[in-house]
């Protein structure tokens, strides 16, 4: 029989991240009496309760692994580190994701340059940390020699372990077991391959069991996450096939299922905030960076603490940005990036969003009518959709006169208030490339639009120079 270890994620899904500070405390603690091989922890925020959080978590996590992901700069690793490092097993996660989109979108850095920060960051890890984690994040959709580059990279530094991470969720068995035995042969036997498996086709238990036959070493798994691989599934596989699959694991197979459901009801019985820390751990929002009606000196030193250096076009474009979509409220740390983001460092404008009316509801076709400013001709599109979204795109392919392969799409709340902006990421594929549009709004809709618009300049501006 082969051992193998189970990693739980339980509380990186976002009934758990809306829980109170005790009921993350009592879910780690059960979690650990489960018999999970580690406890895993999102990044730290710059929250102060964060800190709080995960040192009262040294204490509780005593069997298993406390493991918490680092941030993408050595000094977020050394932050992590002081919040761990009374745990009786601590680990650091130096997660990074290896797809282009999300190169672009989240480390801010050229291909070649993340390759070395990911040396950088690993080394720095393994300089306070004996057990180091690192995480491929959404390899599946990267081009395999760069991803495989990381891979070789991070345990050239003095990564333990390697997580591959199908974080799409739309790989079938058949290609993380090549995934696995691939990356195996990469980094030889003494490295542990934990794989993580996403669940939007339905396949996670049975993409976790091919990698596992394939020869992974450890999987990852969290209650109550539809998105990717259930615990209690995973107990049900080793209690109904294990013997037959040659594998074992410390996990408490006979007490998954009534964890389970009192997980289930402990997190999501919470609501309210009972302490001065509840609502606010392992947020990625931050306090509050830029103060309301703040001038443009103020937004300018917001930029500037976040690490970003603008050059005055750039800073024109945020400016306009926090005037449209911050409306004179006080913005915290992640709508400030956002803004930064979907404003700054891009291609010269073709297309310039004048205007959008969007016609929809359940009684009638959704239409769009988009106005775009291009070298001063306004020029309208018209046309009807499957839902509003649809349409919009539409009528923009009507403007430019063309159609482009819609390649992914996703859109979320960067916050959890009432005022919430929409984040919005746009791929388009033409030519045999991807280009990734993203937009910021109040309106998702608007947020939608402003992402389309962004890739669709992003082309011209590539055709224009070609």
């Amino acid at each position: 029989m082969r051992q193998i270890g189970i990693s739980d994620q339980t509380l990186f899904t976002s009934v758990a991240q809306g829980a109170g500070f005790r009921q993350k405390l009592e879910a780690a603690r059960k979690l650990d009496h489960l018999g999970m091989t580690a406890v895993e922890t999102p990044k730290l925020s710059q929250d102060e309760a964060d800190m709080l959080l995960m040192r009262s978590l040294c204490g509780v996590v005593k069997r298993g692994t406390l493991a918490c992901q680092t941030g993408l700069t050595e000094a977020s690793v050394e932050r992590t580190w002081e919040a761990i490092q009374g745990a009786r097993h601590p680990r650091l996660i130096v997660a990074v994701p290896v797809s282009s989109v999300q190169i672009e979108y989240v480390c801010h850095m050229k291909p070649p340059k993340l390759l070395e920060a990911v040396g950088q960051l690993v080394v720095k890890a393994k300089s306070l940390c004996n057990d180091v984690e690192f995480s491929c994040e959404d390899m599946t959709r990267a081009e395999k020699d760069y991803a495989m580059a990381a891979v070789k990279a991070a345990v050239a530094a003095g990564a333990d372990r390697i997580t591959l991470c199908d974080s799409a969720g739309l790989s079938l068995p058949s290609e993380i077991s090549a995934l696995v035995k691939e990356t195996r042969e990469a980094v030889g036997a003494d490295v542990i391959l934990c794989v993580r498996c996403g669940n939007e086709l339905g396949l996670a238990a049975a993409c976790a069991v091919a990698a596992l036959q394939a020869g992974a070493d450890e999987i990852k798994t969290a209650f109550g996450d539809q998105d990717g691989l259930d615990a209690a599934t995973v107990g049900g596989i080793i209690r109904a096939r294990g013997a037959d699959l040659q594998l074992e694991s410390t996990l408490d197979i006979t007490k998954v299922n009534r964890t389970g459901s009192e997980l289930d009801t402990l997190l999501k019985a919470f609501r309210g905030k009972a302490t001065p820390f509840d609502g606010h751990t392992f947020s990625d929002a931050g306090e509050m960076l830029l103060p309301a009606q703040a001038d443009e000196e103020a937004a300018a030193k917001a930029v500037k603490a976040l690490g970003y250096e603008l050059n005055e076009d750039d800073m024109a474009h945020v400016q306009e940005a926090l005037e449209r979509e911050g409306k004179g409220r006080a913005l915290n740390r992640a709508e400030m990036e956002a803004i930064i983001l979907s404003s700054s460092q891009q291609v010269p404008p073709t297309y310039r969003l004048k205007s959008y009316l969007i016609n929809s509801g359940n009684a009638i076709t959704p239409t769009a009518h988009i106005a775009l400013d291009k070298g001063g001709e306004i020029l309208s599109g018209l046309c009807a959709g499957d839902g509003p979204i649809d349409a919009a795109f539409l009528a923009i392919e009507q403007i430019a006169g063309q159609h482009y392969e819609l390649d992914d799409f996703q859109i979320a709340s960067v916050t959890q208030n009432r005022e919430a902006m929409g984040d919005a990421l746009v791929r388009l594929r033409h030519g045999g490339k991807i280009y990734a549009g993203k937009g910021i709004s109040t309106d998702i809709i608007g947020a939608a639009i402003r992402a389309y618009i962004n890739a669709l300049n992003k082309i011209a501006y590539e055709e224009k120079t070609v």
